[in-house]
């Protein structure tokens, strides 16, 4: 494998493309690559390795993305081809194309209702097969079910397996998680890839910019394959989905969630805690989403060791991680477009305003409007302004900001907003709640400091 054989395409070093060996993007502390292995499962070999290439080839940092995504930062136009010969000689095959995202242990968990990973290969061979032009982030998700669900992942195009009178459909929606998702049709297994490849087509036909939520969904359902009838009684699976982080039974055995804090680790790091984990048992590291590397082949005993490993090097690894519902980017220390610390402020958050992170609801932090760690809505979402700090409720980093303070100001007005949500909150009530019921003008003054 030749150095030229990987020439980087200079044109995509942008934002508004995803980051692949082929297209890096430039960031703040200089390229960034972002990859999924094929292989579901990752050995510990394979995850020394690619803590070896990110020491070599960048700085060291490595992150797992909200979807369950390796990026390596601090590459540079010529590291980025050694990078991608030594991938290639431990034998990490990135995947290529459009993502296709299935349920980390799908195939291996009993509780799901349908394997995922078939239909996704097929589906992944026959849009290759196609040679369509879609938008650079299309992502298509295939959900079975289980456990850990991909339920409140968004995607432009969900594939849900579900529970019918007369077996398994699979449930074919656009531009949403599986709540908010527009259902299309219903359609048996072996018409999801004709069903799946209408709705395909009908997004490179409307040009390469457009996603699954620009479609319109009455002229589409018309044009697809006849579905079910619509009247079946329909359930999803009952037994997901769970928070990828923290202890997990999957058919009798064990299995340990562990996260980087926020979701950037350096390789020294990785290197540390996957040398304590095998030496407690472990034999299989699966990426997962939420930032999320599950580990299995544990004991019982094992786990037990094992999440105590893991607190050692840093790493969170139970469902009460006070961290595990915020979302923050790189932020100014690795990125040129954020405007301030993202992880300070994360930490500001956990500290001050914990109250805010039991789970009930997604906090963002964003170094800039752009908001790529967390693209949906969020409770509250902290982002980046040419003024400082923003505050948005429930909306998306783009969105106008209520309120601003400059980022020197950011810790007080964090301090005095977790007091406000402290001395207002009910016993047992959650974050959720105790903000639906709290007017914007009132959390407004507190994060600007009014009386």
């Amino acid at each position: 494998m030749t150095a030229a054989s990987h020439r980087i395409d200079t044109d995509t070093l942008r934002r508004g493309a995803c980051p692949s060996l082929a297209a890096p993007m430039q960031t703040g502390d200089g390229l960034l690559v972002r990859l999924r292995p094929v292989a579901p499962a990752l050995t510990a070999d394979d995850l020394l390795a690619l803590a070896s290439l990110a020491r070599e080839t960048g700085n060291g940092l490595i992150e797992i993305t909200a979807r369950g995504n390796i990026q390596l930062r601090g590459l540079t136009g010529a590291s980025v081809p050694r990078l991608a010969q030594g991938l290639a000689a431990v034998g990490i095959v990135p995947q290529t194309g459009v993502a296709i995202e299935t349920p980390a242990l799908s195939g291996i968990d009993p509780s799901e209702i349908a394997d995922a990973t078939p239909m996704a290969d097929a589906l992944r061979a026959a849009i290759a097969a196609a040679g369509l032009t879609l938008a650079p982030k299309l992502a298509i998700v295939v959900d079975g079910g289980g456990v850990l669900s991909l339920a409140d992942m968004v995607a432009d195009i969900r594939l849900d397996a579900v529970v019918a009178n007369e077996g398994t459909v699979w449930r074919l929606a656009v531009g949403g998680d599986r709540e908010t998702a527009r259902s299309a049709t219903l359609l048996a297994a072996d018409a999801v890839i004709d069903g799946t490849m209408a709705v395909i087509a009908a997004l490179a036909a409307a040009g390469p910019a457009t996603r699954g939520r620009d479609l319109d969904l009455p002229t589409l359902s018309a044009s697809l394959p006849e579905g079910e009838t619509g009247q079946e009684t329909l359930s999803w699976s009952k037994s997901g989905p769970r928070h990828p982080i923290g202890k997990h039974n999957i058919g009798g055995h064990p299995v340990l969630g562990v996260a980087p804090a926020y979701g950037q680790m350096h390789a020294d790091r990785l290197a540390a805690l996957i040398q304590s984990l095998s030496a407690c048992g472990a034999t299989e590291f699966r990426l997962a989403p939420h930032r999320t590397l599950l580990v299995r082949g544990l004991s019982e005993d094992g786990l037990v060791a094992a999440q105590g490993a893991a607190e050692r090097e840093g790493f969170w690894c139970t469902d009460q991680a006070p961290g595990r519902s915020v979302s923050i980017c790189a932020g100014a220390a690795g990125c040129a477009s954020a405007s301030f610390d993202t992880h300070a402020a994360a930490d500001a958050v956990a500290a001050h305003a914990a109250g805010l992170l039991d789970g009930s609801v997604d906090v963002h932090v964003s170094g800039c409007p752009k908001g790529c760690a967390h693209p949906a809505r969020a409770a509250v979402t902290l982002c980046g302004t040419a003024g400082g700090v923003g505050l948005v409720m429930s909306g998306k980093a783009s969105d106008p900001v209520l309120a601003t303070v400059p980022a020197e100001g950011f810790v007080p007005a964090i301090q005095r907003l977790g007091a406000l949500l402290s001395n207002r909150r009910a016993e047992s009530e959650t974050a959720k709640t105790l903000l639906d019921r709290t007017a914007p003008d009132t959390i407004v003054s507190a994060y600007q400091g009014h009386p």
